[in-house]
């Protein structure tokens, strides 16, 4: 997640128009920011130790990820949604910024 924040980082063209963010499930604010120290996260991290984002968003198991595009009209629309994780991060980036429309 780290090298795939830093490609995405580097890209004048898209540094500002995608947004990774990481959701510590079941996890309290000390555990996240333990977690965030320990594996020198780049990106945001939210704690979720009661587990209500866990629930809104179906109660997937984990790794799991979700593209979201912002449209215009301020509504938003789900592009990719699936578990598991990825090999590699410049494939990976490819793919969300294909299906995204970027």
């Amino acid at each position: 997640m780290n090298e795939l924040y830093r490609i995405m980082q580097a890209r004048k063209d898209l540094k500002n128009k995608i947004k990774l963010i990481g959701i510590g499930t079941g996890n309290s604010d000390f555990e996240v920011n333990f977690f965030r120290k320990k594996y020198e996260v780049p990106f945001p991290l939210f704690s979720d130790e009661d587990y209500s984002i866990h629930k809104a968003v179906g109660e997937v198991r984990t790794p799991y990820f979700i593209g979201v595009r912002l449209k215009s009209d301020g509504s938003s629309e789900v592009f990719y949604s699936k578990l598991g994780g990825f090999r590699d991060a410049g494939k990976f980036l490819k793919l969300m910024v294909k299906l995204s429309g970027l």
